[in-house]
């Protein structure tokens, strides 16, 4: 039986999601600033074109593989010296974006913050169950994806002010943007240690145990980069979307997934990950077949924010992990699982760009989507029902 946590440890726990949940928020808030304007800027001073598009997806997402090589080499330091370092490479990174208008060049800074931003993505859910203290992860993880949503909504409030009425030059969005990133990161030096867990981690880890969790990562990350990669070129390429009405439907989706976020963690706590996990495979089915078979704006607009505020259902794989896994296991694991992920994210955009620009079709690469999302509904019917008590 666990001895009950002193007054200190409460305080500091306390302290800890205080500086974690501001972290977070102002790590989602320089991403969304980033990710707002990023395929207009590539439009408009790049003039890129699909394969290109394609290309860039696929090279940024190569440290995605790493992730888990990445999660060894550092396994000396702890979870939260871990996000420090992170967030800081992909801070600086994203601050120096819009000064490369050549495509090589924007390849090489895109790959740049993109070793950071593995980094966190490895072992932030990490941090957040750890703070957690094993009661309700579903719940906190779903709390966390609330305030990166907040950050979004204040990051996309402006960029959508600025845009309509300032006109800045794309850099500027950048340099923001980063600079969020990285007063974050400084936030981070001020955790305490209970913030980063098991002091016993796996250097590397697969376990044949975890295979339906690895099975589902890869298969998310197919879905990932149809959609994210995709669904707005197709609106911005094909439809002509401006600037101002991107921005306009990433704070819609955003303000959506915010009131969703929550509810969808604690639908975890409550029922476990089977059902919720189907639901999302079944809504993927319709927003694939939407894209690849109504061509129409509107209904692609439509479309492009359901699929934003479904990705919240994202927290299921996590929770599912984290009930499954060996102690101490859950960061190396989940690094197995984003290089598992990112199996997908470096041949999915480069063969979906190519099927488009070669066929003459933007509607190929859906159609993958369409499959990727039907053997994520087989492969979510497999997951075991939760058991009485937790695993880890």
């Amino acid at each position: 039986m666990n001895p009950a946590p002193s007054e200190k440890d409460r305080l500091d726990l306390l302290r800890d999601w205080k500086l974690f949940t501001a972290l977070t928020f102002l790590y989602s808030f320089g991403f969304a600033v980033y990710n707002g304007v990023y395929q207009n800027f590539l439009r408009d001073d790049l003039a890129i074109q699909p394969l290109q598009a394609g290309a860039l997806e696929s090279f940024r997402e190569i440290p995605g593989l790493l992730a888990a090589l990445l999660a060894g080499t550092l396994v000396a330091l702890a979870e939260a010296r871990v996000a420090v370092l992170g967030l800081a490479v992909m801070g600086i990174g994203i601050a120096i974006t819009g000064r490369f208008l050549e495509f090589w060049p924007q390849v090489a800074v895109s790959v740049l913050w993109s070793v950071g931003f593995h980094v966190w993505a490895t072992v932030s859910p990490a941090i957040t169950l750890t703070l957690a203290k094993g009661a309700d992860g579903g719940s906190h993880l779903g709390r966390m994806a609330a305030v990166g949503g907040i950050g979004n909504l204040a990051a996309l409030g402006l960029a959508y002010g600025v845009a309509k009425w300032v006109r800045l030059p794309y850099e500027a969005y950048f340099v923001v943007g980063g600079v969020a990133i990285v007063a974050g990161s400084s936030l981070g030096l001020r955790l305490s240690p209970q913030a980063s867990g098991s002091k016993r981690r796996e250097r590397f880890l697969w376990r044949r145990e975890y295979g339906l969790y690895y099975w589902l990562t890869f298969l998310d990350g197919c879905r990932r980069q149809v959609v994210g990669t995709f669904a707005a070129l197709t609106l911005i390429l094909v439809y002509k979307v401006p600037l101002e009405t991107m921005l306009g439907l990433q704070l819609v989706s955003t303000v959506a997934a915010i009131v969703a976020a929550p509810r969808v963690g604690r639908l975890f706590d409550r029922i476990g990950e089977r059902t919720p996990l189907t639901w999302y495979a079944v809504l993927l089915v319709v927003i694939f077949l939407g894209y690849a078979l109504i061509p129409n704006r509107e209904v692609l607009c439509f479309l492009f924010v359901v699929d934003r505020v479904a990705f919240t259902f994202g927290v299921g794989f996590n929770t599912f992990l984290h009930r499954i896994v060996r102690p101490g296991e859950f960061t190396p694991s989940a690094a197995m699982g984003v290089t598992m992920n990112h199996v997908a994210a470096v041949t999915v955009p480069v063969l979906g760009a190519w099927l488009w620009q070669s066929q003459k079709a933007y509607q190929l690469p859906f159609v993958i989507g369409i499959g990727v999302a039907l053997l994520s509904l087989w492969a979510t019917r497999r997951i075991p029902d939760r058991p009485t008590e937790p695993t880890a």
